[in-house]
């Protein structure tokens, strides 16, 4: 029998971060189900999802992570899964990724992100970036998003790709879609 936990881990970006947190699972057995590792700024940010034999008790993963903590000077958060959390979710409609890109300005991310709930369209991964370069006719720092979206029953594409575009417009970049095959994700 296993037990299923989540664990965040974040510090100064820097060489072992990820090689000290699989290592802390490596060594009590665990294994590695599903993971988001990301740097924003000069920080680095990790999310696992791992799966443990229940002889490894609480206090033996927070023992070990404590010491990585220390170590590396984390902040580091440990919590136990319980059942209805460990399912893995359905998925709830057709995969599509949606790219947003053009000149920064603020509110980019709550629009796109408002318009996409007015629909219920879930969100499964967020990505993005600001690039310092300067866009030829903006002036502005460049900005990318990469959403991956669960389009669910009843919401026609064409509609979806319009009421985008018109708020691509309104906020001054471009915003396209593309279907993805569910094997992809």
């Amino acid at each position: 029998m296993t037990h299923r936990w989540i664990v965040t881990v974040l510090g100064k970006d820097r060489p072992g971060i990820v090689a000290g947190a699989t290592k802390v699972l490596y060594a009590l057995g665990a294994n590695l189900e599903d993971s988001a590792m990301t740097r924003l700024a000069g920080e680095f940010a990790i999310l696992l999802i791992f799966s443990a034999p229940a002889s490894v008790t609480d206090q033996r993963l927070r023992q070990a992570f404590d010491r990585l903590k220390r170590q590396q000077q984390l902040s580091l958060n440990l919590k136990p899964l319980t059942k209805l959390e460990s399912r893995a979710p359905k998925a709830r409609g057709i995969p599509y990724l949606i790219s947003v890109y053009g000149a920064d300005r603020p509110g980019i991310v709550y629009r796109v992100s408002q318009a996409l709930a007015h629909s219920r369209i879930n969100i499964t991964d967020v990505q993005t970036h600001r690039s310092d370069l300067k866009g030829k006719r903006s002036g502005s720092a460049f900005y990318l998003m990469l959403l991956e979206v669960e389009l669910p029953p009843g919401v026609k594409v064409t509609s979806l790709e319009r009421t985008l575009g018109q708020l691509g417009r309104q906020l001054g970049v471009e915003v396209s879609m593309r279907g993805v095959e569910s094997h992809v994700l």
